[in-house]
This record gives C-alpha cells, structure tokens and sequence, in this order.
C-alpha cells in the first residue's frame, strides 16, 4: 500500500521543523522551515512532501545541481517521489545524511548515490579563555550598519567561489536567507576594512533554538588577505562578541577537506567536531 504524499502547508511548518530537528545536532526552528518554502523560485506544491513521519524538499541550484533534502524517516514512496522531481530540474542529484543516519545513508547508496563530501559541524565551550584577537597591520573592523547590505552580499559571493561547489546566488536570494528579521545580528555582523576596501567578514548570531549558542554562519577573507591571521582575528572577534551578548558556547558549519583551510583554522582555536554530514551525489547520464 503506497504512503499517502501531500505538499506541505503554512500550518504544518512546525510538524517539518520537528522532522528536521529529529536526527540534527542542533533543533530547527519553525521560520527557518517557512524561509525555505518562500525563496525565490520554489514551488512548495510542487518542491515538497510530507508523509506521515517523513519529509522531503527538493531544490534547484540552476546550473543542473538539484538539492534533496531528507527528514524523519523517509519510506521507499517519498524517496522515490524525491528522485523522480530531482530529475525534473537536473542532472546532478545531490543528498546526504548526518552520519547517525545509517539506514538512510545506505538507502541512497543502495539508490546509486555515491559519498562524494562530509561537512561538519564544530564547536567550542565559550567558559574557557580563548585568545584576543590580533589584527593585521592596517585592518580596522566595525559592525554592520544600514547600507552595508551589498558590501557583506559582495564579500560572500566572492570569498566563497574558493570553496567545494559554490553556489552563486542573486542579491535577491541572499537577502532572503541573511536579511530576514529572525536571521540578522547587526551588532554580530562584522565587516574588516584595509582602508577604504572591504578585507572580510563574519556573520553571526544567537541560534535560533539555543540562544546559547553562539552561531558563526559566514566568515570570509578576501584572497588578498589572507595568510595573514585575519581570519583568525574575525574569529576570535566573533566569540568575544558572542561572551558579550550572554552566550556560553560558539558553533559552526564547515567543509572537512576545506579547500582555503577553514577546518584547520577552526581546530587551530580549538574548535572540536561534534557532527558530520555524509553528502552524496547521483549523476544522471
């Protein structure tokens, strides 16, 4: 008997948040779940399923990469109706699980898909002392202030093309996801200048669901800059921030192999691995 699949609705965004918190390390809250269903270009209707303990989103990148997003504990007729809507957008189908998730990672092998990628996430106890930041010779920093919206956009997109898979994303889109009400910290948002020229950034704020714990979302430096301890600056920064504002621990999201060496620098501050995500990918001839 085939499992009864409906699209999702506005109401059901807190049963979703659930799903996607079951097997996550941290929980998700429910306007992070409504922000996914209203960016720009998707379709819930047509992007999203809902089973009885079980969820799927599927999203498009545009450039044949197609997202597919798993929670709760997904049956053969969501899977497939997953696989069968990620074909409709593209060619490369891209999906995984925390590594906890043993059976799901071994229905996506089963399926073809193959590990290709594990990202993390990290973390450190803000009770112990960690060191002051020291700045490069010539760097002045300041928080976010009304207007920089471009500036921050601009450093994002150019800083992350060094890392594995970059997606480019319109001025519309990140906005979307990083000037959202529940989403902005201007006060944890950092910007590093070397004169008048932007050098890198750290954008943060209290997770949603552990004010806590302090989140570092983004952080970026320049190719110009770098190898010089900036990023290491804007990262101790960010946790006296986040010791100022009342939070006890800092955590992040990072790729384990980083191609400009994140995860080493994460480490080098002593940040621990609490969590990984096997990613996967199915290519379609």
């Amino acid at each position: 008997m085939s499992e009864v699949l409906r699209p999702p609705r506005v109401a059901d965004a807190p049963a979703v948040a659930r799903l996607m918190s079951h097997d996550s390390p941290e929980p998700i809250d429910e306007a992070s779940v409504l922000r996914d269903w209203s960016f720009p270009g998707v379709q819930v209707e047509n992007d999203a399923r809902l089973g009885v303990d079980s969820y799927a989103f599927v999203e498009s990148f545009g450039d044949g990469r197609v997202w597919i997003g798993l929670a709760g504990h997904p049956t053969t007729d969501l899977l497939d109706w997953a696989e069968l809507r990620a074909r409709e957008l593209g060619s490369r189908l891209i999906s995984g699980g925390w590594t906890t998730q043993e059976a799901l990672l071994y229905e996506l092998e089963r399926r073809g898909f193959a590990l290709v990628r594990n990202a993390q996430r990290m973390a450190i106890d803000l009770g112990a002392a960690t060191p002051d930041p020291i700045w490069p010779t010539g760097i002045e920093t300041r928080t976010f202030e009304p207007g920089d919206e471009r500036v921050f956009y601009d450093l994002h997109q150019e800083t992350f093309n060094d890392s594995w898979e970059p997606v480019e994303e319109t001025y519309d889109e990140w906005a979307h996801q990083f000037l959202a009400p529940e989403a902005l910290a201007p006060a944890l948002w950092t910007l590093a200048v070397a004169g008048n020229e932007p050098a890198g950034f750290a954008m943060c704020h209290p997770h949603a669901m552990a004010t806590e714990l302090g989140w570092v979302h983004v952080l970026g430096v320049r190719r110009q800059f770098r190898a010089r301890g900036l990023g290491r600056a804007l990262l101790l920064y960010s946790f006296a921030q986040f010791r100022r504002h009342g939070m006890t621990r800092a955590g992040l999201g990072v790729d384990s192999t980083s191609p400009t060496g994140a995860d080493k620098l994460y480490e080098s501050v002593g940040m621990r691995v609490y969590a990984r995500f096997a990613i996967h990918e199915k290519g379609i001839a």
